[in-house]
């Protein structure tokens, strides 16, 4: 999972579209991410655990950037999740982005990358998506 670090100077904060992503990024339920947090933290195996406490580390003193590739069924997406609400219940902002409209649908306010950064993607008659 990627984890991006960009200052306010990096992009374009005179757009109608950036203040309204802000304000939403900022309006979470703390009570309930935490409430969140308190069940499903405990719940995490011990490379969840591991790689949970290296991305928090980096998030609170050294960025760095995470990509974690394991096979399906490995609750990635859970590990996602409880990572996202840790984050956000701290205040911070978190853009959760995937490849494809069907991972989005399970990650907490997940987008597509096309969507989220206005991407443009034109499709053609004989366009496929390869699914395996």
């Amino acid at each position: 999972m990627p984890i991006l670090s960009e200052t306010l100077t990096d992009i374009d904060c005179n757009t109608k579209d950036f203040d309204q992503l802000i304000q939403k990024k900022r309006s979470y339920d703390i009570n309930q991410l935490k409430y969140q947090l308190d069940q499903n933290i405990s719940l995490l195996n011990e490379d969840q655990h591991a790689i949970f406490n290296a991305v928090i580390q980096a998030i609170d003193y050294i960025p760095k950037c995470f990509f974690v590739n394991r096979s399906g069924s490995t609750k990635k997406t859970f590990l996602y999740n409880i990572l996202l609400a840790n984050i956000r219940s701290r205040r911070k902002i978190t853009i959760a982005i995937a490849s494809s409209r069907i991972a989005t649908l399970l990650i907490s306010d997940g987008r597509t990358t096309h969507l989220r950064f206005k991407i443009l993607i034109k499709l053609k008659l004989s366009s496929t998506y390869n699914i395996s």
